[in-house]
């Protein structure tokens, strides 16, 4: 098994032992770096303290909402196989699936979801995908929809909360545009939002398309990825937002 947060990752082996060879295992060696065994225990979980347990926000319903959620999250699942082909190029092969289990997930939770406040409904979502999307995608999306949510609470109106979410994901991730992430789409599209839906949708693509031009990614598993195997495939997270601002432009 792998996992990771910022890409460098960790793994974990297993192995059948049997009692002679936990008793070679167990015997004191020289090096330092040996860790030695420890036995297995079970697991206690304490509560968060006051004041660090999420506070969950009254749901209500707001049809509208409801379908615009839906059918945006049924975008990301009818993707889910073309953007793992394309992060196959460059990265895990999994964009695909984490992002199609985060819109399955909210599809699930939508009767527990603020439809008809939009300013809590984006820190729900945020803390929606922090407990079930993995990845740093899901730490980073996560981040970007409760500060949409903190903006939108300011009394910024959607297209500003959004931007205030993208500056606040860029500012925790540190990716910008050219870096060939998902920002290289939405930065663009959230531009040219205030003109209208379709041009947000042909900026998103205009930046999607750009990220097979970008020989050189400075922020993902694709940073380790030489410049032929990225050269011709577009990034995976531009072009799942670039699918996603075309859904809502048609």
């Amino acid at each position: 098994m792998m996992t990771s947060l910022d890409m460098r990752g960790f793994s974990i082996s297993l192995y059948p032992a049997d009692k002679a060879d936990l008793d070679a295992l167990g015997q004191p060696v020289a090096l330092a770096a040996w860790p030695g065994l420890a036995a297995v225990r079970p697991v206690a979980v304490a509560a968060l303290p006051d004041g660090l347990t999420p506070i969950t926000p009254l749901p209500s319903d707001h049809k509208e909402t409801r379908e615009f959620l839906i059918n945006c999250c049924h975008v990301m699942i009818a993707a889910e196989q073309d953007l793992n082909a394309l992060d196959a190029k460059s990265g895990d092969g999994d964009t695909g699936s984490t992002l199609a289990g985060a819109a399955r997930a909210l599809i699930k939770a939508m009767d527990r979801l603020p439809l008809s406040d939009h300013t809590q409904l984006y820190r729900a979502i945020g803390l929606e995908l922090s407990q079930t999307m993995g990845g740093s995608s899901g730490v980073l999306l996560a981040i970007f929809f409760a500060a949409a949510g903190d903006g939108a609470s300011s009394g910024l109106p959607m297209r500003d909360a959004l931007k205030a979410g993208l500056a606040r994901m860029q500012e925790i991730g540190g990716a910008q545009v050219g870096d060939r992430t998902m920002v290289d789409a939405l930065a663009p599209a959230l531009d040219a939002l205030g003109e209208s839906i379709g041009a947000a949708a042909t900026a998103a693509r205009a930046g999607a398309n750009m990220t097979a031009k970008l020989l050189r990614a400075k922020a993902g598993r694709a940073a380790y990825i030489n410049a032929k195997q990225l050269e011709g495939h577009v990034d995976p997270g531009a072009e799942a937002v670039a699918r996603l601002f075309e859904h809502l432009a048609g």
